[in-house]
């Protein structure tokens, strides 16, 4: 429906009145001036037959379109995309669902256009023809780039607090410059999807910088699989990280299984201990790394797998490629992009913070509430930790359930000495010592310790290995 000169005119009505040729002059005017509004409008228009054949455009159709007017009636939209002039025909969408579509489109020329197409059907509920307008807009790529720019800084922002959400867990430390700059690479790093081999000495962090990468990653959403190549038989690892098809060897899942490798899809693998990957396997691993295809234990087929590797060792694998211990062509594909971890002696910054991390956590679990004296801190902190973080962290576990004290100090330390990977510790203390008073205090820990789990003398007498008259005298003692 529409209003001319103070009448409401139907379409419907209108059609009817020209094929009965009853047309009065009121009415022609009213079909001069919708044409004029039509094909004189500043968008383009074009009206297609069922088949797409171009039968009516106006000329800001052919001038959007930067081709003659004349040149566009009778061909087809779909000559069009063919051509190059549009990415994808809105007419033929149209016909195919029935229904109005809307899209936004770049064209051979340069210009970013509105396209609409609306369908119009005939007696029997077929698309008989379709409408379509255009309109230029040459301010929609300005704004489609600031959209982009948009999501990449909203991307950047996520990537941003999903960095902070893991430190503020207490996953991270990095107070010293050396872990600063790792954190800094391994998150340029994750925007990318090249191998990663992280280097390090045994229990300096390694498997918490290749979390970190894929949780910052645009894999985060996808399955983050790790497995430790050296804790599986070597006959296993291979069905483990590959898959097996049905039958494969006796004792199988008759329906077979798939492999890390491909539980993985369109996410991560750590493998970690990768030095102990055996010889047999590597060439497996080397295929899947350069053609991004594995294939199961007992089929000749391939199959593509979208994930990415990490691989994790504390070996120098470059002298084991020299000693024919380790495939050359595979440590360079997966030594792409190289991060090595320092070792606590050389970020000794850290050393505090984490003291204090693990401390909470284990006050946490235990329910405790102790502290660590200022002499301690400094005497920790000084300590070379040859077994780096996973070595404090046992030793503040220890310190924790042994230390009698709500405060742990340097004489504790008595106590907490139940390992040679803690001598040097051991000629820190302040000689000389009561070999009776440290053997007291140590079973007064495990002690403790047996009553908080067992719940009773007889229980905790059990985890002891002792009677609980013994366990009993020795609580009164």
């Amino acid at each position: 429906m529409i209003m001319f000169e103070d009448k409401v005119y139907d379409f419907e009505e209108i059609e009817k009145k020209i094929q009965n040729n009853v047309i009065d002059d009121r009415d022609k005017r009213f079909m001069i001036e919708a044409l004029r509004a039509i094909f004189y409008a500043d968008d383009g228009v074009t009206v297609a037959s069922g088949a797409l054949e171009l039968l009516l455009v106006n000329d800001t159709y052919a001038s959007i379109l930067g081709v003659e007017g004349s040149n566009l009636i009778g061909r087809t939209t779909t000559s069009l995309v063919e051509k190059g002039i549009f990415e994808k025909s809105v007419a033929e969408m149209a016909i195919k669902t029935k229904r109005q579509k809307t899209v936004v489109q770049n064209q051979n020329n340069g210009k970013t256009v509105l396209n609409t197409a609306k369908p119009i059907f005939n007696e029997d509920g077929e698309v008989h023809r379709v409408v379509s307008t255009i309109r230029d807009m040459p301010m929609l790529k300005d704004l489609y780039d600031d959209l982009l720019k948009q999501k990449k800084l909203l991307e950047g922002y996520k990537q941003t607090l999903r960095i902070q959400s893991k430190r503020n867990m207490g996953e991270i430390i990095a107070e010293s410059d050396k872990m600063r700059d790792v954190i800094r690479f391994a998150e340029k790093v994750a925007t990318n999807d090249s191998a990663v081999l992280i280097l390090g000495e045994s229990g300096v962090g390694k498997g918490i910088i290749a979390d970190l990468i894929h949780t910052i990653s645009i894999r985060s959403e996808n399955h983050k699989v790790s497995i430790n190549c050296g804790a599986i038989p070597e006959q296993l690892l291979e069905s483990e990280l590959f898959g097996y098809c049905r039958g494969a060897f006796t004792g199988a899942n008759r329906e077979g299984k798939i492999g890390l490798i491909e539980a993985a899809e369109g996410g991560t693998v750590i493998l970690d201990e990768i030095g102990e990957l055996p010889m047999s396997l590597q060439p497996k691993l080397l295929t899947f790394l350069e053609t991004g295809e594995i294939s199961k234990v007992g089929s000749t087929d391939t199959k593509k797998v979208d994930s990415r590797i990490i691989a994790i060792t504390n070996k120098d694998l470059e002298k084991m490629v020299k000693g024919g211990n380790f495939r050359e062509d595979l440590y360079y594909r997966l030594n792409v992009i190289p991060i090595e971890i320092p070792p606590l002696r050389e970020r000794r910054e850290d050393i505090i913070p984490l003291i204090l991390l693990f401390l909470n956590k284990c006050n946490r679990k235990n329910g405790y509430d102790k502290t660590m004296a200022p002499e301690m801190l400094e005497k920790m902190q000084n300590y070379d930790w040859p077994g780096n973080i996973r070595q404090l962290r046992n030793m503040i576990e220890r310190l924790v359930i042994l230390s009698s004290g709500s405060e742990i100090t340097v004489s504790d330390l008595r106590n907490a000495e139940l390992k040679n990977d803690t001598q040097i510790m051991i000629e820190e203390i302040d000689w000389p010592v009561q070999l009776g008073e440290i053997t007291q205090n140590i079973e007064e820990g495990y002690i403790k310790k047996a009553m908080s789990k067992g719940g009773s003398i007889r229980e905790a007498a059990k985890l002891l290995g002792i009677s609980p008259s013994m366990l009993y005298r020795k609580m009164n003692r």
